[in-house]
Order: C-alpha cells, then sequence, then structure tokens
C-alpha cells in the first residue's frame, strides 16, 4: 500500500479512534481492551510527552488504516531484553479492522526504512500471538528469542533494511 500517509496522532482527536480499534478482540495483545475513551487518550498523552516515543496515524486517501507507534530502543524497557545495535528502531502497528494487513504493514515498513539512518526494524510482540508472527515471518522478519518485556512474554522480531528490500522488492 504505497498510498499512506503518516500524522502524529492526536490524543484528544484521536482516542475515540483508537479506543475503537483496540477495545476489539482482535486488539487484546494492545493491552487496552479495558480502557475508556478518556484512558486511551491519557495513555496517548503520555506517549506525546515522551522523547524517544512517537505514535502515529496511518491513512490511505484520507481514512485512518493503522496505528503505528516508534521508538528509540535504547530508551525503552526493551533495551534490557536484547543487544540494540545502531540504527535500530522500535515499532509497534495495529492494523485498522477490514483493512489488508500485509499491504498496510508494507507500507508502514516502506515509511520508517525510507529514513537512512534506521538499519533495523525491532518488535517484541506477545509471544502467543501467532497472527502476528506469521504476517511479520511473511513480510520478512527474523524469529528472535523469547523475552519478557515487563508483564509480557514476548518474542523479539528483527527485520533489516536489506532484507525486506529484497523481500518485498523494494
Amino acid at each position: 500500500m504505497t498510498d499512506l500517509t503518516f500524522r502524529p496522532l492526536r490524543p484528544e482527536e484521536d482516542a475515540p479512534l483508537v479506543h475503537a480499534w483496540v477495545t476489539q478482540p482482535r486488539g487484546r495483545f494492545w493491552g487496552m481492551g479495558d480502557k475508556s475513551v478518556e484512558e486511551v487518550r491519557d495513555i496517548y498523552a503520555f506517549v506525546d510527552s515522551l522523547e524517544a516515543h512517537w505514535a502515529w496515524i496511518g491513512e490511505s486517501e484520507g481514512r485512518p488504516v493503522a496505528l503505528v507507534q516508534t521508538y528509540e530502543p535504547e530508551h525503552d524497557p526493551v533495551a534490557e531484553a536484547y543487544d540494540v545495535q545502531p540504527g535500530d528502531v522500535g515499532a509497534h502497528v495495529f492494523v485498522a479492522p477490514g483493512e489488508d494487513a500485509a499491504a498496510v504493514g508494507v507500507g508502514i515498513y516502506e515509511w520508517i526504512f525510507s529514513d537512512p539512518a534506521v538499519r533495523r526494524l525491532v518488535g517484541e510482540p506477545d509471544a502467543s500471538n501467532r497472527a502476528v508472527l506469521l504476517r511479520a515471518q511473511q513480510i520478512g522478519f527474523e524469529l528472535g528469542e523469547r523475552v519478557r518485556v515487563g508483564d509480557k512474554d514476548a518474542r523479539m522480531v528483527y527485520l533489516t533494511r536489506e532484507r525486506f528490500e529484497s523481500h518485498v522488492g523494494v
């Protein structure tokens, strides 16, 4: 999906949309299933206050299709779970219900890799989230070690720029 654009998430304005997405059963791994709209707003207001974490809304032709959080892993608890490398960028991705997750994912990763400083994407999805782990492998991520990140049993995933480009034919 090459027509994706990204804008910073606006907590006050976007909280109802994000809440509607993450409180559906398919959003259980996002960890906000029991949150109110106000709590979602407050969580993203907090994310917005951080210096090394960013939340984005991905849009296709003005229609919201994804929530993306990017972060500098060295400034995140995940740094205790793996060996952070120069050029690593962390990402959490939530594709909106009804959207083509693979196509949206490729568009998101193309956007992140458009920054020449990014050498590798890292993530730590819930180890029991088979659908996300399978989708990640289909896009070219390599599965890494099982780790604990906070209270989550996670699986590290890694996608180098070179692997992504060769896998999707960029």
